[in-house]
């Protein structure tokens, strides 16, 4: 099932963040894209990166699910966003957050209602890298 989200413009993205983005990379954490499942990592100017993979619907427009995990420098975990639901096995304390969730450093699950697309990640990221530097 569709998120209705259309998949990410990777060459759109890293113009429009191009103050905050140093290169987008084919590939995440070793592996790469194919026909249904576009990876990417995102070098920021901090160097910290994003391991990017949206799942793509069968006619290649619309993400099904994501993975969106952002590292420091050191490889130490700053957030993760997903959207995707978990299997109906999966104990509710967990599924409430479906689909779309943050992971936090402490491993605690938060629901994300305002950060949904690659797009607004980014801009949060910007105003997060903005603040620390005030």
């Amino acid at each position: 099932m569709a998120l209705k989200i259309p998949k990410s413009n990777f060459r759109f993205i890293e113009n429009d963040f191009s103050d905050i983005i140093m290169e987008i990379r084919d590939g995440a954490q070793g592996l790469p894209s194919s026909a249904r499942t576009i990876r990417k990592t995102i070098v920021f100017n901090d160097l910290s990166k994003m391991y990017c993979v949206e799942e793509i619907d069968r006619n290649g427009g619309f993400i099904e699910l994501y993975w969106y995990d952002w590292y420091d420098d050191q490889k130490e975990l700053i957030m993760k966003f997903h959207a995707h639901y978990h299997p109906d096995e999966t104990p509710a304390n967990i599924t409430m957050y479906d689909p779309f969730h943050i992971h936090t450093v402490n491993e605690r699950r938060l629901n994300n209602e305002k950060f949904q697309e690659l797009y607004t990640i980014l801009e949060f990221i910007r105003l997060r890298n903005i603040s620390i530097k005030l």
